[in-house]
């Protein structure tokens, strides 16, 4: 048999205070390509990092048949770029993102016409600011600068989530024909999108390996329902208004540039709403102009919670009425403190007028850590839990705030199975009192509770006239 290209013997490895995968024997041979399953901070993550040689080894051997330079790593969110020095609301205002490296830079491009960039649809994207682009676009650029490397092996960490079909699709047509010129892949998934050349699974389970095994036939995630018992929910607020959201209209450019056209679009108390559309048709800049983001708000005709916009309501008025969450957001947070901290804060981001946490708050959080399984996390540095248990943080602290309105843009990526399942139940027995705008690639993650759905395309809305909105 032929030299692995690595090989662990009893390897154990430590990451921030604790051990992780003790004893851990593993090889990696020529021609194999593997993807790593597993839970929400099981550790997924964590062994692609001790693949790259990010973490230190205490214990055991790691032989590397391959030099460091050949190795490519693409991480999404805070790991990939950082974005503490910008702010959230920074990408909408054209005056302010001048000077930010673009993507043609990022890239450090010579020109246009390289393969990579056909397959994943980047050529359009080269000039616009890194941080304009949107969810999808963002990982859609880190792969092609990792593929610009030609690496000999390349480590994708959850490279499908937030992606839309054609996007998933360009992704894994890319992998299967880098694999065909000899590079390998190593990457980690929630076992939905699994490329065909994939040779060998990893199960993991408490950072350590469970299971390893051949490729199985990948099938349709079928999310399951939940049954665990709901936490007990806090009285909505007041709600003394009709339209949450009036659009009459509504224009949005840039220079030439037309990114929002003509979007009629009005949101009655209680309605429960899906935003569909693929990645960079325009959801994200339709969200911002409700969450009082967007400067271009007040050039236009839009009614928030019955006051028109530009009549005196302050951008604080409609961020307290307003649970939001968005897959960019971690990737701000410049904070320090715990998820506890993380998700009690946004009880208090109001500059003029900060609520108080009552213990009523501090309970129902703790309800919510608990109903998520995730109590471990609750005194665990944000910074250094898992993605999808910061996801959970973020939905949690969106919940707390106890809103009239929830704005959940792709709230569930990086979340398993069973988080999804109980993160569905919760909203529709939180949102029966409230209004829901909900964003997600994948039909199945919708709740129940879903009534209409507005669909984007190149800047243009259309909506389902009150049909009830079909699960695909």
């Amino acid at each position: 048999m032929s030299t692995p290209l690595i090989r662990y013997r009893d390897a154990t490895f430590r990451k921030y205070r604790h051990t992780v995968f003790h004893n851990t024997s593993w090889e990696l041979r020529k021609g194999e390509h593997w993807v790593i399953t597993g839970a929400n901070g099981s550790g997924k993550t964590t062994f692609l990092e001790t693949i790259a040689g990010q973490l230190l080894r205490i214990q055991g051997t790691a032989e590397y048949g391959i030099d460091a330079a050949s190795i490519a790593s693409v991480w999404f969110g805070d790991k990939s770029v950082h974005y503490g020095d910008f702010y959230y609301q920074q990408r909408y205002h054209a005056a302010e993102t001048e000077g930010i490296i673009t993507v043609r830079r990022f890239l450090a491009l010579e020109n246009n016409r390289h393969p990579h960039l056909q397959a994943l649809n980047i050529t359009p994207l080269l000039d616009m600011e890194i941080i304009k682009l949107s969810n999808g676009q963002f990982k859609k650029m880190l792969i092609a600068k990792a593929l610009l490397k030609n690496p000999r092996l390349l480590l994708l960490d959850n490279p499908f989530t937030g992606l839309d079909a054609a996007a998933r699709t360009y992704v894994a047509e890319t992998m299967e024909r880098i694999a065909g010129m000899g590079t390998q892949v190593v990457m980690t998934a929630d076992g939905t999108h699994v490329p065909r050349m994939i040779t060998h699974v990893m199960e993991i389970e408490r950072f350590s390996v469970a299971r390893i095994h051949a490729r199985e036939e990948t099938v349709r995630r079928n999310i399951p329902a939940a049954t665990k018992e709901l936490p007990k929910l806090p009285e909505p607020p007041a709600q003394p208004f009709e339209t949450v959201v009036r659009m009459d209209n509504v224009t949005v450019r840039y220079n030439e540039k037309t990114v929002i056209d003509r979007v009629d679009w009005h949101i009655r108390k209680g309605e429960k709403w899906a935003l569909t559309g693929s990645n960079g048709a325009g959801k994200s800049m339709l969200l911002s102009l409700i969450f009082a983001d967007h400067p271009q708000a007040y050039a236009n005709r839009i009614t928030l919670f019955d006051c028109k916009r530009g009549s005196g309501e302050s951008i604080w008025d409609i961020k307290e009425r307003t649970g939001f969450v968005s897959p960019e957001m971690h990737m701000y947070y410049g904070g320090t403190g715990t998820c506890t901290d993380l998700v009690l804060g946004g009880l208090t981001e109001n500059p003029y007028n900060r609520r108080h946490i009552s213990v009523q708050d501090t309970e129902f959080a703790c309800r919510l850590f608990a109903y998520f399984s995730v109590e471990e996390t609750a005194n665990e540095p944000f910074r250094q839990v898992s993605t999808g248990q910061r996801n959970v943080a973020l939905l949690m602290r969106a919940l707390v705030k106890n809103p009239a309105l929830l704005i959940l843009d792709e709230p569930f990526q990086g979340l398993d199975e069973e988080k999804i399942a109980l993160a569905r139940t919760l909203l529709d027995a939180y949102c029966n009192h409230r209004t829901l705008i909900f964003v997600s690639h994948n039909p199945s993650e919708f709740p129940s509770c879903i009534q209409r759905c507005l669909t984007v395309e190149n800047g243009k809305a259309t909506d389902t006239n009150n049909k009830i909105f079909t699960r695909l």
